[in-house]
């Protein structure tokens, strides 16, 4: 049985509901370093980016005490983004964390448990932030969050608590998943990271019986090139040391670089099979294709310039990103890598923004060695590619279940039984 309530039905009597302090309660000027009595700002970075370990701002005990103690976070709060394009994310605090206080960006929600279960209520919010805050308009312009007596009313069914539990597991496991898989892929990322820090940063790669032989050295076989005594020579264009044989070499050389196409709104699409690339990542899919072999994406304006994204499926990248193809197959995950390390703050122009052209980057400079080492270091780190990138994918199928189980659960089209099984 299903029972009509409001939001303010279902949260704590006092402090249930709280927007962050004022702006000017939160001045730079009462910040202070970290310290064993001082008290954590937390910002919409937190949410967005579901890590409670980021912030990097503090008030004094004394500052805490006087006037900003109410706006405290304890252990199970829903923490909301308030403003911005991602207005409506949310994000429960869990312990262990510092202690602090939200700020104006964020809102702060503390249920009540007898009458709905924590998990069901994390995406019947995202249900409701999509149909009744936003109204689910797609619209590009950033909207304003409605007023805390807007939220408080709106109305919608509630089922009893056992089955707010079971249909608030069930998403939740599919979360989990693909949580998980969020984090094999970051330790995948930095494995193939570290390989790539030894080869050509640091010039130990593993020495190959060929290479060992032209050294007249065959014992050093399978052993790390410089540290193992290999011969260095000075390079006067690159001001250091670099291994002998090795060249200096302009990126053009390796990748073919063009600029992104914009693409229409009408081209995405809810069943796009493609995704769509832009300087921040996927920001959509479409059934149109602007690369059919893999791609590397640079954001190359704005506040994500110079992240590096690839796509090793059929795909489009906008004009907010330079693209890179590896003129050889094995020279692309050396590539992807090489673009992430360099400092885009050096070559990025632009008054008001910055901005980084194809011209820049392909102009870059990079010691080089011969392809037996490109082709060795491929098969090294290829496999952990390529399981990251179904990874990826099997993260999109789940993402699509939730998203269509997510509100025909909450509307009862599809009910839970008690052993959890969707019927």
């Amino acid at each position: 049985m299903k029972i009509k309530y409001r939001f303010k039905d279902i949260v704590l009597a006092k402090g249930g509901f709280l927007r962050g302090p004022f702006g000017g309660d939160l001045k730079k000027e009462i910040f202070v370093d970290k310290g064993e009595d001082t008290y954590k700002v937390y910002e919409q970075g937190v949410v967005l980016n579901s890590n409670k370990n980021l912030g990097r701002y503090y008030i004094s005990e004394k500052d805490y005490k006087a006037k900003l103690h109410k706006f405290s976070v304890q252990n199970n709060d829903f923490l909301v983004s308030c403003s911005g394009v991602n207005m409506g994310a949310i994000y429960q605090l869990k312990v262990p964390f510092e202690k602090g206080i939200i700020n104006q960006a964020l809102l702060r929600i503390r249920l009540n448990n007898d009458i709905i279960d924590d998990n069901f209520f994390n995406y019947l919010f995202i249900e409701l932030i999509s149909r009744k805050i936003t109204s689910g308009s797609g619209d590009s312009t950033i909207p304003n969050f409605p007023g805390l007596d807007v939220i408080k009313n709106i109305e919608f069914d509630l089922p009893e608590k056992k089955i707010q539990s079971r249909i608030g597991h069930i998403l939740t496991i599919l979360d989990s998943k693909i949580e998980l898989n969020n984090r094999i892929n970051a330790e995948l990322e930095q494995m193939a990271k570290t390989i790539y820090d030894y080869w050509f940063v640091q010039f130990d790669f593993p020495i190959s019986a060929e290479y060992a032989a032209s050294l007249g050295q065959p014992e050093l076989e399978g052993k790390p090139y410089k540290s193992s005594g290999g011969k260095m020579v000075w390079s006067d264009e690159l001001k250091r040391e670099v291994p002998e044989g090795w060249e200096v070499r302009i990126i053009s050389e390796f990748g073919r670089f063009v600029n992104g196409k914009g693409i229409e709104k009408t081209m995405f699409s809810k069943d796009g099979r493609h995704p769509v690339y832009g300087s921040n990542g996927v920001t959509g899919y479409s059934n149109e294709i602007l690369f059919d072999e893999p791609v590397i994406a640079v954001g190359r304006v704005g506040a994500n310039y110079g992240e590096v994204h690839y796509s090793l499926e059929p795909c489009w990248v906008s004009d907010n990103a330079v693209t890179a193809q590896p003129v050889k197959t094995f020279y692309l995950w050396w590539l992807i890598e090489t673009l992430k390390k360099i400092d885009y703050r050096k070559i990025a122009g632009g008054s008001a923004q910055p901005l980084i052209t194809q011209g820049q980057l392909k102009e870059l400079k990079f010691i080089v060695p011969q392809d037996d080492i490109f082709i060795a270091y491929n098969d090294r780190v290829k496999k952990n590619y390529e399981l990251l990138n179904l990874n990826i994918k099997e993260n999109q199928k789940l993402m699509e279940l939730r998203d269509w189980l997510l509100p025909l659960l909450m509307n009862g089209q599809v009910r839970v039984g008690d052993e959890e099984e969707i019927v």
